[in-house]
């Protein structure tokens, strides 16, 4: 039985905002990544939310699937990137997330800040899809 109440996939990316999401843990299994947030926001738009503005969710798991690439970047201050693992940055605040259809594929890049560091950084995953699942909408999100 699935723990998740809602979920929805990669084809309603437009719908979902992650801006000021926060990582609280990321999860490598094979082809598989898992990042699991303190929440997102769900557009009114999204077929799943049954209110009249976008709203929060609880926590929330993010689960790529067939990832054929990752990549973990620090930005330092002197202009120099330092690649780290991808497990380095769940603590990870998100800015910007964005999807590629390339090929098969799709290439997600997410930008944002790391907690840890206070360095702006970045996450670049190759997959064929993703899938994200919680329980609740919450509160209105932030910019209603």
């Amino acid at each position: 039985m699935n723990p998740w109440k809602y979920q929805t996939t990669n084809d309603y990316f437009d719908y979902l905002d992650f801006h000021d999401c926060i990582v609280e843990d990321i999860k490598i299994e094979k082809d598989i990544v898992t990042i699991y947030f303190e929440f997102i926001y769900i557009s009114k738009d999204h077929p799943l939310n049954p209110y009249k503005v976008a709203k929060s969710t609880d926590q929330c798991k993010l689960t790529f699937y067939n990832v054929k690439m990752s990549k973990a970047i620090i930005y330092l201050d002197d202009d120099k990137e330092k690649e780290v693992q991808l497990l380095d940055l769940d603590e990870m605040e998100f800015l910007e997330f964005k999807q590629l259809h390339v090929g098969q594929d799709f290439v997600y890049e997410m930008f944002g800040s790391d907690w840890k560091t206070h360095h702006f950084c970045s996450i670049k995953l190759k997959a064929k899809s993703f899938k994200l699942e919680w329980n609740e909408f919450t509160e209105d999100a932030w910019y209603v």
